[in-house]
């Protein structure tokens, strides 16, 4: 077979692919919706028709609209992009405002193909001129039998190429499966690069009532499958569940902040995620202490105990406040070395707290060391915050003294 007859044959399925289009666009938009609330302005421009197949407007048009419907994107119109178009191409080239529109209103192959071809530097520049977020370039080839489209995402912001997107397939599956795929990798792609602000978005919404916390939930677990169990992106789930716990208690919810607060606490144990403190930090809660805290009020101090180890271990954060947390807790077990060496950890960060230093104090009067448990109502005295704890400590070591 000649490559014109090809062509030829290809061109007499082309019109019925166009229909089936438009088909393929109604059923998309019913089936595929990701449902956030931020979305993210993209210019995309028309594709390099290598396959000559006249899909250099139409796969940019489905793509506009598919995900336009993920409600992720805010796609630019194709008429304000071909509006723009003239302020990034040079002089030297085809002026677009000197080429007319075809009597359907359509742009001429000339218009097409000269956009196609623009570098990521120009289509970056178009895309800050419109104030997008991304901007998108691709080919559509013809490997044999194969159609492939390759796909180049353009971060305005960042002023560079932020990856590339690739799907392949029959001819027939050009309506029915490949621009599905396109749409769904593009989608993942973003917001895998954006799931941690658009995490921290969605407990915003949350807290502002604007979210319930099935739908808040909801999306967050659809934000951790696609970046593949990220640290950070769990560390967000176990915040909305202890959000709702502050509401309500809910011995379910305090489950999953168990299983959330451990699985975080391992992978920190192996390789520290920033962005765990980020999350955790911005929240406001404690999230392992919360966790310990689960577990001594059910009457688990060993477990208790033992997550706060490991917080000390791996978590930069609150160590005075763990260590004392966890000299309580061997108080309570009657581990009294134990918790005078937490205690004493915890004095090593913050000496400043008068209620360690009083619990020193007392273990040390009650097994009569007389000089050490001065020596902490001392440092009671020093750091006393009322006229009743100053009161207290001058009467506990005049007593010593006498």
């Amino acid at each position: 077979m000649t490559v014109s007859t090809g062509i030829t044959l290809l061109s007499g399925r082309i019109i019925s692919i166009k229909t089936t289009l438009i088909i393929f666009i109604l059923l998309f938009f019913v089936t595929h919706k990701c449902e956030a609330k931020k979305s993210y302005k993209i210019v995309i421009m028309p594709f390099r028709d290598y396959a000559q197949i006249n899909m250099e407007e139409m796969v940019p048009d489905i793509l506009r609209s598919t995900l336009k419907q993920t409600g992720y994107f805010d796609p630019v119109d194709r008429e304000i992009i071909y509006e723009k178009i003239s302020t990034v191409i040079p002089s030297d080239m085809i002026k677009i405002d000197n080429v007319k529109k075809g009597i359907d209103g359509s742009w001429t192959a000339d218009q097409v193909d000269l956009m196609s071809r623009l570098d990521t530097k120009k289509i970056q520049r178009l895309g800050k001129n419109m104030k997008a977020d991304y901007a998108l370039k691709g080919n559509i080839s013809l490997i044999g039998s194969s159609l492939r489209i390759d796909t180049e995402i353009i971060g305005v912001k960042a002023r560079k190429t932020l990856g590339f997107v690739t799907v392949e397939g029959s001819l027939e599956e050009l309506s029915s499966n490949i621009l599905n795929k396109l749409s769904v990798k593009i989608t993942n792609f973003c917001r895998n690069l954006n799931a941690y602000d658009d995490a921290l978005s969605i407990i915003g919404l949350y807290n502002q009532g604007q979210y319930t916390f099935d739908v808040s939930e909801k999306k967050l677990k659809e934000i951790l499958l696609i970046t593949n169990d990220a640290v950070g992106i769990r560390a967000s789930l176990m915040v909305l569940y202890l959000s709702k716990i502050r509401k309500e208690e809910d011995s379910l919810l305090e489950d999953k902040v168990i299983v959330e607060g451990v699985m975080i606490l391992r992978h920190l144990d192996q390789n520290f995620e920033e962005k765990v403190l980020e999350v955790f930090s911005t929240s406001g809660f404690d999230p392992f202490d919360e966790v310990a805290k689960i577990f001594h009020k059910r009457g688990d101090n060993h477990k208790a105990a033992e997550i706060y180890k490991k917080t000390i271990s791996v978590y930069p954060m609150n160590i005075a406040g763990h260590y004392k947390d966890l000299g309580l807790i061997y108080l309570e077990e009657g581990a009294e070395d134990e918790a005078i060496d937490a205690f004493e950890k915890s004095l090593d960060t913050n000496q400043g707290d008068y209620e360690i230093n009083l619990i020193l104090a007392s273990i040390y009067e009650k097994r009569n060391l007389p000089n050490k448990a001065s020596e902490y109502f001392e440092k009671c005295l020093r750091h006393a915050r009322n006229i009743g704890e100053i009161n207290l400590a001058k009467k506990k070591i005049e007593e010593l003294r006498n």
